[in-house]
Parts: structure tokens; sequence; C-alpha cells
């Protein structure tokens, strides 16, 4: 996202949920923000001179330029309504003007391997698969070979064609929104949060290292503190995923409002970039952000493991038969190596 716009109602004020969506778009990398503050025909304007200070504050204690941030006053109903006035279509239009003048034009990364995180994906019959996305960097051709990683899947395929507004064309660059037809891909396969990228250009695993930061009480996170083995659903780009979180042993545990660094692992491999984004979100609350600074990647690949387990450390080991289970339960010092042409597996359950 290149910029937002933060909707504030004049019969409200500042709410939680403003707190936690500029939080969101601080996490997602969006640096400029333009404020409309609604139904402003339903206040006194003393109101709305309060409200605008009270905005402008928060935006600096979320490191936006709180004093020169545009901040436009009106009303949508009465624009919908064709009023003349001020609040009316006028602001509307005031906006749209702000908008081109604070969000700049963003600088698009057109060098780079492709890549291309799935919004939704649909089946063409007679063709194939069509997934759906904004171009993150790169550019995507005709006939160019890729991978769809994501939730423990690999699958190299080939871009049959390429649509940009429903009309094909021979290529596509960073940000724009394009439909790729895959070559021998089911549909059933495909989800959304999988990555579409070039051949050999990222790895998946579901071990990483990462800095996080946990809200405080007053911004809407925790009241109690976090230990090892805390597991949540985690939020990055277009895919959520079950995440357990280890702190290390000379942290102990996180107190709200501190930043520390963190083990994660993930319930199913995924793509993760080193400064990628993720939030962690508890009974439908934002309560931890942070981003990945290195990664462990397994020594063997899950039908392999599965197959060690069903056979020899299930006799050993009754707790759980897959290893999708037992790794949420595994810490992330376990290891995998191959020596004498058989396969030693080291588990620590803790």
């Amino acid at each position: 996202m290149d910029g937002t716009i933060l909707v504030v109602a004049a019969t409200d004020g500042q709410m939680p949920q403003t707190v936690e969506h500029l939080l969101l778009a601080k996490q997602i990398g969006v640096k400029r923000v333009v404020v409309f503050i609604n139904k402003v025909d339903q206040v006194d304007e003393d109101v709305v001179e309060l409200i605008e200070i009270e905005i402008r504050e928060l935006l600096s204690d979320f490191g936006y330029d709180g004093v020169n941030s545009p901040i436009i006053c009106g009303s949508a109903l009465l624009a919908l309504r064709g009023d003349t006035s001020e609040i009316g279509e006028p602001s509307i239009r005031r906006l749209l003007n702000a908008i081109d003048e604070h969000i700049p034009t963003p600088v698009r990364d057109y060098t780079s391997p492709s890549l291309l995180p799935i919004d939704n994906a649909f089946t063409v019959p007679g063709r194939g698969t069509v997934v759906i996305g904004t171009l993150y960097r790169g550019t995507l051709k005709k006939n160019a070979e890729v991978e769809l990683l994501g939730f423990d899947e690999n699958i190299k395929t080939t871009v049959s064609d390429v649509q940009v507004f429903k009309k094909s064309v021979p290529e596509a660059k960073a940000g724009d929104n394009i439909g790729a037809l895959l070559r021998g891909v089911r549909i059933h396969v495909v989800r959304r949060g999988m990555l579409l990228c070039a051949s050999g250009s990222e790895k998946l695993s579901n071990h990483y290292e990462a800095k996080i930061y946990f809200l405080s009480r007053a911004e809407g996170g925790r009241s109690k503190p976090v230990t090892s083995r805390y597991i949540q659903q985690l939020f990055s780009k277009t895919w959520n995923i079950s995440c357990r979180i280890d702190i290390s042993p000379d942290v102990g545990m996180i107190m709200p409002g501190e930043h520390a660094p963190v083990y994660l692992t993930l319930m199913r491999r995924m793509v993760m970039t080193l400064g990628q984004p993720f939030t962690i979100r508890e009974n439908n609350a934002t309560v931890a952000t942070g981003f990945p600074n290195g990664l462990f990647p397994l020594g063997l690949p899950f039908s392999t493991v599965n197959t060690i387990l069903d056979s020899s450390i299930h006799s050993a080991c009754p707790v759980h038969r897959n290893l999708q289970d037992l790794i949420m339960l595994m810490s992330c010092d376990e290891y995998m190596t191959a020596e004498d042409g058989e396969i030693e597996v080291q588990i620590s359950v803790r």
C-alpha cells in the first residue's frame, strides 16, 4: 500500500480502532496518511478543531508527520446528496487533491526476481488456473518459469498468459494488479497467501528468528507478560497461520510494551523474507508486531520426516504422529542430519 485515508467520525472522535488502524498502517509500511473527519455537519466547529488536534498528536505518536499531514473536514452523506457547500461535494474534491499532492508515486523495484502474493484464484474452463494479485516486485513475462510456494507446497510451473485489466500483455511490472494463467496447476492446491515467484528465488521454512514488539495495554495489547510456547495466529502479506513464539532463556518473558528477539515456528512452511512485517492477533485484537531477521531451513522435506516418524519415532514418542503437530512442541534448536546413508532425527520436546 502506498498511502492510506484515515476516516474519523466527528461525532465519536478518536476511537480504539483508530489507534489499531494506524498501528497496522505503520506495521505494513504505509508512510503517508491523509485524514478525513466525517459528519462535521452534526457537531460544533469547536469540537471539530479539538478532534483535529487530537488526531495530529496521534499521528505524531506513531511516527507520522502530524503537523503537515492534510486533514480534510466534510460530510460524505451531504456529498452523496449533491450538496455544494464546503462540507459537501467540495470536501471530497479536496480529499482527492490532498491524496494526489501528499502521497507520491512509489518507486517500484523492476530488477529483482518477480514476486506475486496471491489474493485469489479461479479456474477458466478449457485453459487452467488463474491466480490474481498485485506484483510486489520484478517483471513477470509470458512463458516464465515460476514456483508456487506456501503451506508446505512447492510447485514448479510456467506462466501461460498474463493479463492486466482483462487484457493480455507480454509482461507485467511491479505495482500492476494482474492475473497469471498457470500451466498444469489444479485449483485445489492454490490458496490465498501463497507466493508465485521466479524459480529458485525464495525458500520455504517454518523456523524463523525475529524481532517483535508486544503492544502495551494502552495501545490495545495484552495486560499480562508472554512466555515461551505462546501460540497464536500470525498475519503477513495475504496469509495467516498458527505460529508458536519461543523466547530466549536469558530473556525469560516479554512484558507488554517491550521489544525482544524471539523464535517463530509456523504450523506450515511459508516464505518470509528478511524484514517482512508480520502481526500477531489474539482474540481478534492485534497484540504484537515484528519482522524476521533470520531463518532456519529444515534439512529434510516434510514427507521424508513423516515417514520416519511413522516408522520409528512413533513408538518412542507417542505425543503426535504428524510432524506438523509435533513441530509446535519443539524448540527452534532441533536439527536433522543424514550420516552414512542413514537419517538421524534429533528432537528435544519441552
